[in-house]
């Protein structure tokens, strides 16, 4: 193809879930929210990025000119969004591959402290993105493998993107500590990678604790045994803040089955991390005595206690 600004790069398309009922929430309820002011802090991060980043996180390359030296971000990462639906495109490359996967990470993990959670999918091929203009095969394809393929709180990764970069196999994040292959499926990147946190969260087990919240939150909210805001979770509220993120009127009346599907999904997600980094998150030999916690690990795993989701003990105020 010989048109110019139409070339071959990988595309990512991104959406928001639960936006659109949200959005019915935040409007029947006619005034500015906790929920409002959660989708606009996000909207106004993603428009905020889309325009200039704010440099957290970013990958950035400097090119010296004849009297300055110009700084660039790694890869060519471009970014539009509309509404609830994100797409970012970065080059043809191993360092635009690079490139892009640090941006969807960071997209995701800063709107999942507010509460938020994406589900997308990455693929590679012809795309033509200029500021506001967008439109390719490569678009049409990632729109369709996050709407049909994606199905959990995931951002996948289409097999073509393996075959672009073979050469790349096992560096990273073409290696386990990035992407999560499980067998007759997409590979999908890791929705909690070791020590990647947003900045307003001082450490990696502080941005753990606060997504822990809101797994919990959502959990009781869309499981329809959890009724009401009883007295077990009163004193899990304590913990996880949710009047402050999510509205002083907590009610856990209701249940959505296939919704609480991808939160359940997201749960084992989250344990599994717990698991796999079991020792950068557990006390050290020399700390006798952390937060209340004497020994053992510093976060624990999500489970069913018999009345709501909880965390399997509590240990002192982490948990």
């Amino acid at each position: 193809m010989n048109i110019e600004g139409y070339e071959n790069r990988f595309v990512a398309f991104l959406d928001i879930l639960g936006f659109k009922e949200l959005i019915y929430k935040i409007e029947s309820e006619g005034k500015e929210s906790s929920d409002f002011k959660r989708v606009r802090s996000v909207l106004n991060f993603l428009h905020e990025e889309s325009i200039e980043s704010n440099g957290q996180h970013d990958l950035p390359i400097y090119e010296h000119k004849e009297d300055h030296i110009l700084e660039k971000e790694l890869g060519d990462p471009r970014i539009s969004y509309i509404s609830d639906c994100i797409i970012i495109s970065a080059e043809s490359s191993f360092d635009g591959f690079k490139s892009l996967c640090n941006k969807l990470t960071k997209f995701s993990t800063d709107i999942a402290c507010d509460g938020i959670f994406m589900r997308g999918a990455v693929t590679h091929g012809k795309i033509y993105h200029h500021g506001p203009m967008l439109f390719g095969s490569a678009y049409q394809k990632a729109y369709e493998l996050e709407s049909e393929k994606a199905k959990h709180p995931r951002i996948i990764i289409d097999d073509i993107v393996f075959d672009v970069l073979e050469s790349n196999l096992g560096k990273f994040p073409l290696n386990e500590h990035a992407i999560t292959k499980v067998a007759n499926d997409f590979s999908y990147l890791a929705n909690f990678p070791l020590n990647y946190h947003p900045q307003y969260t001082p450490s990696w087990l502080d941005f753990l604790l606060r997504i822990k919240s809101r797994i919990l939150y959502h959990l009781n909210v869309f499981d329809s045994r959890v009724s009401g805001f009883g007295q077990e979770l009163r004193n899990l509220d304590r913990f996880c803040c949710w009047k402050e993120v999510y509205g002083w009127e907590l009610c856990f009346d209701g249940g959505n089955d296939s919704v609480l599907k991808k939160y359940e999904w997201l749960k084992d997600e989250f344990n599994s991390t717990l698991k796999r980094y079991s020792e950068f998150l557990s006390v050290s030999e020399g700390d006798e005595y952390w937060g209340g916690v004497k020994e053992g690990m510093r976060i624990l795993p999500i489970h069913w206690n018999g009345i709501i989701w909880a965390p399997e003990k509590e240990l002192g105020r982490i948990r």
